[in-house]
């Protein structure tokens, strides 16, 4: 038996997610909560009512009244999550994210959201309904560059025809799967892959080509140390073990046995995955019953039928009491071997798994002579029974998918139609155009006459601009001469007599002549502050190369902590290009940051500042956090402080948002570049 045949059921809802390219539209805290709960939610080592937390954390972060691709994204992750843990909240998630992609016409995300459904179908063993809708998902992902996400729904088609016993259908399927992702970054999938045409090639018996698809991915397995998420499952004993039942059904006993002993060398493994070792074990027994080496026999048998029964597995455990048949049936014990294949029966007829029955019923002929004739009458009855069902649910199959085509065929001879309408359409309005045209034509000349009159008063209004902008040239000049003027006739003049009145403490240094020198301290103020107050009408030349903005903001914050209480803390983005960004942009920055800066000193009474910008695709982004006592945002009348950065900000078209509580206030700030 392959260990993977039970787990593969699983394995479809919880294989790798499609790696896909996703675009945001803008970075925020609310991205770094969800991107936080996320991880948690589908953490293997939680039980799943923690998971449920966490992912309803993260949904409370999404912003439900948004329909970007963001939130599109977020939903059908959540909605993902929830499949494997909480099906009502699927459901209304699931349906949320539906209708959002469906409004925008997002094929990616009505891909996602068709491949979930068809698993929640898988999940619950209606084959037909899962089927039908990675039918659906296939035709949105052909649509897409996820070629991944494509690759993994053909292996879930793959995975259902193989359960069908249609294994041409499955190894098409799985060998599309397999070109799409050989080439690529090797994960799960790519095992996923390779193990099921191993499986595939097993059962069509092609043993030698499933040895090979059964090595690569041992090789794949040891390479990447790859391991189940969601599953007690290991991924080495699997592939020994398939490649020895490849060389078991061979005949190659001896190669089987090696390949089984190598997989039960793992000595967790009876812990990791006590299913798997059973399976092992069963089938070492019979490769050396088989060979008639009964040294280990039949505690082989009996340990793995021991933990099938404490596990519940019943068709396992059938296989493994008709293993115990053969044996003594082999050394003679005639009776054990009848009443432990009369258990095989009762256990395989029980588990409700018709290839199991008809294996032990076969088997079960060879045991008991005298009703061989009644068990081999039953099994043509039962087997022909069983491929009347597989035609059946083969054609059932078939059907969906020829439906499928003609739905598609439908609306491709529909578009066509379409386009004739279209077309006619079309030529219909170049007549109504060139009626119109025709009428213009007419009119012409009073056009012309109007257009003339037009291009005079341009001409006009074009001299007057010429004229506005020398008068504004004329201003500007001005204002530097004045500007010049005031540098030299008052603050130097006034440097100058301060100079002189200080250059008499270098011949006296009497407290006389000290104290007197002190008052001219003051005066050397006052000049600061009126250069100050003409350096403020000269923003044009504010950031030269040898004046850059990040020094600037530096010198900025190391003037605050050597003049205030108060730690101000930066943090800069080390990569931004403050060159290719415009003086206008960086001037308002250092501005605000001025502004803030100083109610955090005069108002919030804070210890502690923390001043951080980075750069967000097209956004430069700046925030202003601070420990201080906060205010009530909304009851407040702002002050000319506020209301200035927030006319900054609008004159950027930029975003701003103040959020205060008594723990603090945080100013946050988004300018675009464009």
């Amino acid at each position: 038996m392959h260990i993977t045949t039970r787990f593969i059921i699983g394995l479809l809802l919880f294989s790798v997610v499609a790696c896909t390219n996703k675009k945001t539209s803008s970075h925020n805290s609310n991205n770094d909560s969800i991107n936080k709960y996320l991880p948690l939610a589908s953490s293997p080592d939680l039980p799943f009512p923690k998971k449920d937390f966490y992912n309803n954390k993260a949904l409370s972060f999404v912003d439900l009244n948004k329909n970007d691709t963001l939130s599109r994204y977020y939903l059908g992750k959540i909605s993902y999550n929830f499949l494997k843990t909480n099906n009502n909240s699927y459901k209304k998630v699931s349906d949320l994210h539906f209708n959002k992609s469906i409004s925008t016409n997002d094929t990616l995300n009505l891909a996602r959201f068709y491949r979930y459904k068809a698993s929640s179908y898988r999940r619950n063993q209606s084959l037909d309904s899962s089927y039908y809708y990675f039918l659906k998902s296939e035709k949105f992902y052909r649509k897409t560059n996820d070629k991944l996400g494509l690759a993994f729904v053909y292996y879930c088609k793959a995975l259902i025809q193989e359960e069908l016993n249609d294994y041409l259908a499955a190894n098409f399927y799985a060998t599309q799967s397999y070109a799409i992702i050989k080439n690529r970054i090797p994960n799960n999938l790519n095992y996923d892959v390779l193990n099921l045409l191993g499986n595939i090639s097993h059962d069509l018996k092609e043993y030698n080509k499933a040895i090979e698809y059964h090595t690569k991915a041992l090789n794949l397995a040891k390479k990447n140390k790859y391991k189940s998420y969601y599953f007690k499952f290991n991924f080495l004993s699997s592939s020994l073990n398939n490649i020895g039942n490849s060389y078991r059904e061979c005949k190659d006993f001896k190669k089987a046995i090696y390949y089984f002993n190598e997989a039960l060398k793992n000595k967790n493994l009876i812990n990791e995955d006590p299913e798997s070792y059973a399976q092992l074990l069963n089938n070492l027994g019979y490769c050396e019953l088989e060979t008639n080496n009964h040294e280990n026999l039949p505690l082989y048998f009996e340990k793995a039928l021991k933990i099938f029964n404490n596990l519940g597995i019943k068709d396992e455990a059938a296989i493994a009491n008709m293993y115990l048949s053969n044996y003594y049936f082999k050394i003679n014990d005639t009776l054990k071997a009848i009443d432990y294949s009369n258990i095989a029966m009762k256990l395989a007829k029980e588990s409700k798994s018709t290839y199991y029955y008809l294996t032990v019923l076969s088997n079960a002929g060879t045991i008991n002579k005298n009703k061989a004739n009644e068990y081999i009458k039953e099994y043509h009855q039962l087997n022909d029974s069983l491929l009347f069902e597989e035609r059946k649910t083969r054609n059932q199959f078939h059907k969906i998918q020829l439906e499928t085509d003609e739905i598609t065929q439908q609306k491709e001879f529909a578009v066509k139609q379409n386009g004739k309408t279209m077309l006619i359409m079309t030529g219909i309005l170049c007549i109504v155009i060139l009626l119109f045209v025709i009428y213009r034509q007419n009119t012409k000349q009073k056009e012309l006459k109007l257009l003339q009159s037009q291009q005079n008063a341009n001409e006009e209004l074009y001299q007057l601009l010429l004229n506005q902008q020398n008068k504004e040239e004329e201003i500007r000049v001005t204002e530097k001469k004045r500007i010049a003027q005031e540098l030299h006739d008052g603050v130097m003049n006034r440097l100058a007599g301060t100079r002189i009145n200080l250059f008499i403490l270098t011949r006296n240094r009497d407290e006389e002549t000290i104290n007197k020198c002190i008052g001219y301290i003051q005066d050397i103020h006052a000049i600061e502050n009126e250069i100050r107050n003409i350096a403020h009408d000269l923003n044009n030349d504010f950031f030269n190369d040898s004046n850059s903005f990040i020094n600037l903001v530096d010198n900025f914050i190391k003037e605050l902590n050597n003049s205030h209480t108060t730690h101000f803390e930066l943090e800069v983005q080390p990569d931004i290009n403050w060159d290719t960004i415009h003086n206008h942009i960086k001037m308002h920055c250092y501005r605000i940051l001025q502004e803030a800066a100083l109610n955090c000193v005069k108002h919030a009474q804070a210890s502690q500042v923390t001043v951080s910008m980075l750069q967000d695709g097209t956004n430069i982004c700046m925030s202003i956090s601070d420990n201080g006592k906060g205010f009530d945002t909304n009851s407040v009348k702002q002050g000319m402080g506020l209301k200035n950065i927030h006319k900054r900000i609008q004159s950027l078209h930029g975003l701003c948002s103040i959020q205060s509580s008594t723990n603090g206030t945080s100013i946050n700030l988004a300018l675009p570049l464009k």
